[in-house]
């Protein structure tokens, strides 16, 4: 499926094409970001270490290795949160997946806290671009303790909401 086609719960008109992400600041326009605009920030790879428990008592640990850009680079990139814009701090970050989830981010756990330095915008694992039930892009915020809950499949839009 075409990634531009895909409906994002937060649009209310079609997507300009080759679109892969929307980001939107308070009192701006909604601004699109394609593959090759996310390419051209920093790049980040990260390995996240999983036990897979089998049958019985056994378990195998194995490494995945997530390819993309840091969350806060992305909205840096677009005109959020510069170091001495003190009224960005009470902001809240959050991203859509097209089935309507979210997941919430504090300015301070973006900028603040380590959490900024493993919260990506994903666009391959393992040497792979993603799958289109997880992709083109996902979103996963590896410091978490338990990283399901912020782990937006199909990411779609960031909206920063505060004043």
């Amino acid at each position: 499926m075409n990634p531009s086609a895909w409906a994002c719960p937060t649009e209310a008109e079609p997507r300009v094409a080759g679109t892969v992400l929307t980001v939107q600041l308070p009192g701006q326009k909604a601004q699109s970001l394609s593959i090759t605009a996310l390419a051209a920030l920093p790049p980040t790879t990260l390995t996240q270490r999983q036990t897979v428990a089998s049958s019985g008592s056994s378990s195998t640990d194995r490494a995945v290795v997530y390819t993309g850009v840091l969350l806060r680079d992305v909205l840096t990139n677009a005109g959020f949160a510069s170091a001495t814009d003190r009224s960005a701090r009470t902001s809240i970050v959050e991203a859509v997946a097209s089935d309507g989830y979210r997941a919430v981010f504090s300015w301070g756990e973006l900028f603040n806290g380590l959490a900024g330095e493993q919260a990506m915008v994903i666009t391959a694992q393992d040497g792979k671009t993603l799958d289109v039930a997880v992709g083109p892009l996902a979103l996963r915020s590896l410091a978490d303790l338990r990283p399901g809950p912020r782990h937006v499949r199909n990411l779609c839009a960031l909206i920063v909401r505060g004043p």
